[in-house]
């Protein structure tokens, strides 16, 4: 299943951390373009509060793991998009181009649901998007997030933490699901 991830998913690495997890386990297929890392990068500088060179070197870390993500030549499919905010036809756009069957994002009502099926797509929250995954593949969805948490230094967390953190940050569904997997 491939996905096009929104900039706005891009910021919180809480968010962030369990979406690239799951796709490093080769339970879901991660999509973007230039520009949504563009979007994600300034979006990064105003809400952390770090310099360019931070924000720059954490997407591009991002990028060089995942090499198949970036949608190129998404250009020519975005004068086709209609949406209210036209400035959002550029993730329909890069969507189309990389294949993907969903656009992860917390902005859903930028993406209404009549002009997404019109191109074969679908929007998501990240949190129905992480749930439906880990419904799909929960042993393999687990064990992912079992080595994101334990992978996890300054500071370190538990699993616990893990899950109540998802919590605040909007996710209760897929936080529900690490619950219940945990016990």
């Amino acid at each position: 299943m491939i996905a096009l991830l929104d900039a706005n998913l891009f910021v919180p690495t809480w968010i962030i951390d369990p979406l690239l997890s799951l796709a490093e386990a080769g339970l879901c297929e991660p999509a973007w373009s230039a520009r949504v890392m563009d979007e994600a990068r300034l979006a990064i500088m105003e809400v952390r509060h770090v310099p360019d060179v931070r924000a720059r070197g954490f997407l591009d870390a991002i990028c060089r793991a995942f090499p198949m993500a970036m949608a190129e030549d998404w250009e020519r499919f975005e004068p086709d998009v209609n949406l209210s905010d036209p400035n959002d036809g550029h993730v329909v756009a890069a969507a189309r181009r990389a294949g993907a069957e969903t656009i992860v994002t917390f902005n859903l009502k930028d993406f209404p649901a009549d002009e997404l099926s019109r191109y074969g797509l679908h929007a998501q929250s990240p949190d129905v998007f992480l749930t439906s995954v880990f419904d799909a593949h929960p042993e393999e969805a687990m064990d992912a997030m079992r080595r994101l948490v334990s992978s996890k230094r300054h500071p370190p967390r538990t699993m616990s933490e893990e899950i109540e953190h998802l919590r605040v940050l909007r996710l209760p569904l897929f936080a529900r699901r690490l619950s219940e997997t945990v016990g």
